[in-house]
C-alpha cells in the first residue's frame, strides 16, 4: 500500500499512539488471534521502518487472556479478574515481542493506574522513561495495571488511559482498532446506518448513536467518544476503524476508510485544558446551585457554599465534573475528595476548619485549575 497519509492528518511530533481493544489481539474465547496481531505489527514496523514515526501501543487483551487458565466462575469479582490480568499479561507480552522480532524490533512493557497519571511528579517520570525507549527504538506497549486496580485508582478502560497517554506525551494521533469501520447514525448491522467518514472539530456528536457493546473488554463506542472529546480540543487527531480489515492500521492512515475525528487547529489554554480535560473521571460529579454557576462564569473559583451534591466516588487532585441541572458546565481538580465535600457543601469558607478540622483550601476547586464548557 502506498505509503501516502490522508491531507487531513498531520504529524509534526511524528508520534501515534496505537489502541487496541481486546477482539483486535484475542477471540472471544481467550485465545490469540495471531493472525489479526501480525497484520497490526506488519503495520506498526512499517510505520517506524518507512516512515521513521514512534509508536506507542495501548493494548487490551490481558483479562481475556488469561481467563482460560483458571476455573470458570458464574460471577466474576475483582479478584478473579485482577488475576487472570496477571496471567493475561506476559502472555500478551511474549507474543508481541516474538511477533516483532521478525522485524528487528524490541518492545516493553508500561503499567499504570490513574493515580500515576493524575500525579504531575509520576507523569513526568512516565513521559521520561517513555521517550528514552522510543528514543532507542523500542516500541512501548502500554496497559492499564489491572492487577493492582480498583475503584479508587482505575483508569477505567483503556480507552480513557489512551487519551491520557496522548497528553502525556503530546501525540499527533490516536489511531483505534476496534470492531466496527469507524462511527455510524446507528447500530451498523441495521441495513439503514450511516457510515461517517469523517467529523470535523466543530461538528456536533451528541445526537449519534453508539455501536453495539461488546461482551469482551470494558470499553465501547461511548468510552471512545469520551475519549475522543478530550483530545480533539487540544490538537490531538483520532481515526477509528475495524481490526479485522486487511492492514488496518495503514488503510485508516492512507485511505478514506473508518472514521477520522479532526483536531482544533488552534486550542486555546492548551497547558491548563490537556493536563485537566485528559485526566476527568467520568463518574466523578459535582453539582452546583445557579449562584454558583453563575460566580464561575464570571472567573470565580468553586466555593462548598454553591454545591448541592456529589456523585461518584474521587479523590483531591482528581479531575471531575461540574454540572448544573444536569447539564456539565465545566471540569476542574477538586482540592477535596467526594467524603469531604458532601460534609461540607454549603457552608460558608470560615467553617470548613470546625467540620473537618483541617483546610487544604478555602476553595472546592480554584478558577486556575477550571474550564468552563
Amino acid at each position: 500500500m502506498p505509503m501516502k497519509f490522508r491531507k487531513e492528518i498531520k504529524l509534526p511530533n511524528k508520534l501515534i499512539i496505537v489502541k487496541l481493544s481486546s477482539l483486535a489481539v484475542t477471540f472471544t474465547d481467550g485465545h490469540l488471534n495471531l493472525i489479526q496481531v501480525k497484520q497490526i505489527c506488519s503495520d506498526i514496523s512499517e510505520l517506524i521502518k518507512k516512515k521513521k514515526l514512534n509508536i506507542i501501543i495501548v493494548s487490551s487483551g490481558s483479562i481475556n487472556a488469561g481467563r482460560n487458565l483458571l476455573p470458570k466462575k458464574r460471577k466474576e469479582e475483582i479478584s478473579f479478574l485482577q488475576a487472570c490480568s496477571s496471567i493475561g499479561q506476559p502472555i500478551l507480552m511474549n507474543m508481541f515481542a516474538q511477533e516483532f522480532k521478525q522485524y528487528g524490533l524490541f518492545t516493553s512493557q508500561v503499567l499504570l493506574t490513574h493515580e500515576d497519571l493524575k500525579n504531575k511528579k509520576r507523569s513526568h517520570n512516565i513521559r521520561g522513561s517513555i521517550s528514552t525507549l522510543l528514543k532507542h527504538g523500542i516500541i512501548p506497549i502500554l496497559n492499564e495495571n489491572d492487577c493492582v486496580s480498583f475503584d479508587e485508582i482505575t483508569v477505567g478502560d483503556n480507552d480513557q488511559l489512551s487519551a491520557m497517554i496522548c497528553e502525556t506525551m503530546n501525540a499527533d494521533l490516536l489511531c483505534m482498532l476496534t470492531g466496527a469501520d469507524g462511527l455510524y447514525s446507528k447500530d451498523p448491522t441495521q441495513e439503514d446506518a450511516i457510515h461517517y467518514p469523517i467529523i470535523h472539530y466543530e461538528d456536533e456528536l451528541k445526537d449519534l448513536s453508539t455501536l453495539s457493546q461488546k461482551s469482551v473488554g470494558r470499553g465501547g463506542m461511548k468510552t471512545k467518544l469520551q475519549a475522543i472529546r478530550k483530545l480533539t480540543p487540544l490538537g490531538t487527531g483520532v481515526v477509528i476503524g475495524s481490526y479485522t480489515k486487511y492492514t488496518p492500521i495503514l488503510r485508516l492512515l492512507c485511505q478514506q476508510s473508518g472514521t477520522l475525528f479532526t483536531a482544533d487547529n488552534n486550542p486555546s489554554n492548551l497547558k491548563k485544558r490537556s493536563w485537566i480535560l485528559t485526566r476527568v473521571r467520568d463518574h466523578a460529579i459535582i453539582k452546583i446551585d445557579q449562584g454558583a454557576k453563575l460566580a464561575l462564569e464570571k472567573n470565580a473559583s468553586l466555593l462548598p457554599i454553591g454545591i448541592l451534591s456529589t456523585s461518584g466516588k474521587f479523590s483531591r487532585g482528581d479531575s471531575v465534573l461540574i454540572k448544573h441541572k444536569n447539564q456539565i458546565v465545566g471540569n476542574g481538580i477538586t482540592e477535596y475528595s467526594s467524603n469531604d465535600i458532601e460534609k461540607i457543601k454549603q457552608l460558608k469558607s470560615h467553617e470548613l476548619i470546625t467540620i473537618l478540622g483541617h483546610v487544604p483550601s478555602k476553595v472546592i476547586i480554584h478558577k486556575d485549575n477550571l474550564i468552563l464548557k
